[in-house]
């Protein structure tokens, strides 16, 4: 399965604060921790091979690693290289079949939207790791409230790529959009969910 957020941040963070970005996602990892214990271990800074992906813890005893940071200033460098754009993995460290996860972090995007992805193996049996849709719906919360989402999908990758519309998001199994919306507007909806922020709705 396949969680896809965009976002654009108001928080005006400097470009190479990546422990602020890895203190922001922590929140949603100690989340998913609580549906799917195999996402409750150490989660490590990704790598070309798998000695390079388990060299970096990214947290230790509950703080940012320093280790991990330094090894992304090493990578990003300064002046110019540290202004572009960045990719960042983060992995569960886990091998076994319907047990890997992992996290990718666009961030230092400038005008354009930043994002998270969350890839999660799944067993062949249709469901999802993160538990039914109730489960699913307050994992989809989560990442919109930190974030405050221009959208959320949630489902099997492949949806991303069968979109109605190529300048729109597809719904895939579930979409959060930061509006309103009623059963008239999508009455094919099995349900709408109210996202909600100090007693105001958000989204649905």
């Amino acid at each position: 399965m396949n969680l896809f957020e965009q976002h654009r941040d108001k928080i005006a963070a400097p470009k190479g604060a990546f422990e602020f970005h890895f203190q922001r996602i922590k929140p949603f990892i100690d989340f998913i921790a609580t549906k799917d214990k195999t996402l409750s271990g150490k989660w490590y800074l990704g790598g070309d091979t798998l000695q390079d992906a388990l060299q970096y813890e990214v947290f230790s005893n509950g703080a940012t690693s320093k280790v991990a940071i330094d090894d992304l200033k090493t990578e990003y460098g300064t002046g110019k290289k540290l202004e572009r754009s960045k990719a960042i993995g983060l992995w569960n460290g886990r091998q076994d079949s319907g047990a890997t996860a992992i996290i990718s972090l666009i961030i230092d995007t400038g005008a354009l939207s930043s994002s998270v992805e969350l890839s999660l193996d799944e067993k062949a049996n249709g469901l999802s790791r993160l538990g039914d849709y109730k489960a699913v719906a307050e994992v989809v919360t989560k990442v919109a409230e930190l974030y405050c989402s221009l959208y959320v999908t949630f489902g099997p990758r492949a949806y991303q790529e069968q979109q109605v519309f190529d300048d729109r998001p597809g719904v895939s199994w579930m979409l959060y959009l930061p509006h309103t919306l009623t059963p008239e507007q999508v009455p094919e909806a099995r349900a709408l969910i109210p996202v909600m922020r100090e007693d105001k709705q958000q989204g649905t």
